[in-house]
Parts: structure tokens; sequence; C-alpha cells
């Protein structure tokens, strides 16, 4: 019952989010608004899939990897979104602070491949994760649009804590950290429509 409250809080919050960036595409026709809008959508429906498999079945699918195809989708419209706030002069510099991101993927994808089981799922995660937060970083160490990579760094973050707990099941009750996380998730993914709007209003 929690991960159903969970899971339509989340989606509630990210089709509201979608109709904002929306509606702000449709008024000022801006790429990175339609990338938001896509982000925002391709999460929803991977939420809304899970949601309603969990209220007509009582139980999470045994293969999902269509909620997994529609969130890599997600991630892909974050990282050009990610790409097109940078510009140019925010992609030619490189920093030594980008060399984290692998490094924390790295580690990631070996505490998956110990206590997981999904391996191509887990190297596919870390890989998307490793893109953003390199984005993240590069546009933190940059200086520029600090608030939205700071967003985007800190979705990578809880993502990670996310896959974590995840691997230790503790039940569908709320002494179960996976929901809590899942709750921070909610927050850092609205967030990130404020985080945009500043990054890219002229």
């Amino acid at each position: 019952m929690v991960e159903i409250i969970d899971n339509s809080v989340q989606f509630s919050a990210t089709l509201t989010c979608c109709a904002v960036s929306g509606a702000l595409y449709l008024r000022r026709r801006s790429m990175e608004r339609f990338l938001l809008m896509c982000f925002y959508g391709c999460f929803a429906l991977g939420l809304l899939y899970w949601t309603l498999y969990l209220v007509l079945f009582g139980a999470t699918p045994d293969a999902f990897y269509v909620s997994e195809i529609v969130w890599i989708s997600s991630c892909i419209f974050l990282g050009l979104l990610q790409y097109t706030v940078a510009g140019a002069a925010g992609r030619g510099r490189r920093w030594r602070a980008e060399w984290i991101a692998p490094l924390s993927g790295a580690v990631m994808l070996a505490f998956y491949c110990i206590f997981g089981s999904d391996i191509p799922a887990a190297i596919l995660r870390c890989c998307l994760m490793t893109i953003l937060a390199r984005g993240a970083i590069r546009g933190l160490a940059s200086g520029a649009h600090r608030r939205f990579h700071a967003a985007v760094l800190c979705f990578v973050g809880v993502e990670y804590a996310l896959w974590a707990s995840s691997v230790n099941w503790l039940g569908d009750t709320l002494a179960n950290p996976y929901f809590w996380i899942d709750f921070l998730l909610t927050g850092v993914l609205v967030s990130l429509l404020p985080a945009s709007e500043k990054a890219v209003r002229p």
C-alpha cells in the first residue's frame, strides 16, 4: 500500500511538472522547456505503468523493462537539457573535479554487481548517471546555472541511494528507507522545474 501511495504521489508531481513545462514551452517555444517537458512526461509514464501493475496485480512486475526503457528515455532527455543549458562555453573547459563522476559510478557499479542481480541494467544505469553527474559537476565548477546543475547532481545522488536501498528490500512499510528516499526523489524532481526555468530565463 505504501508503494502505491509513494508512486501515485510521484506520478502526480511529475505529471503536473510535465503540464507546467509544456505550457511554458507553448508560451515561449524554447528547446530547453520542450526537453524538460519530455523528461517529466517519460518519467510520469514509467510511474504510471508501475503503479497500474501494482494496483491490478498486487505485486511489482517480474520483468520491469517497460518502466526501465521509459526511465532511460527520461534520463536521455535530462542529459540533452543539461547539454543545451551548458552552451558552448560551459562544455569547452575541462575540470579535475569531473573525475568524481566516473569514480562514483564505478563504485556504485561494483556495489550493484556484488549485491544486485541485473548486471546489464546496472551497467546502463551507472553509465547514464555518470554522464549526468559529469555534466553537473562541470556546470557547478564553471559557475554558470549552479542551481540547475546542483538539482541534477541531487537527482543522481538520490537515484544511487534509491537503488542501494532496494538491494535489501525491507517490505512495504514506512520502516523501509527506500520509501523515504523515494519521497526525497519526488522533491528533487519538482525542484528541477524552477531550477531549469531560472537557467533558461532570458
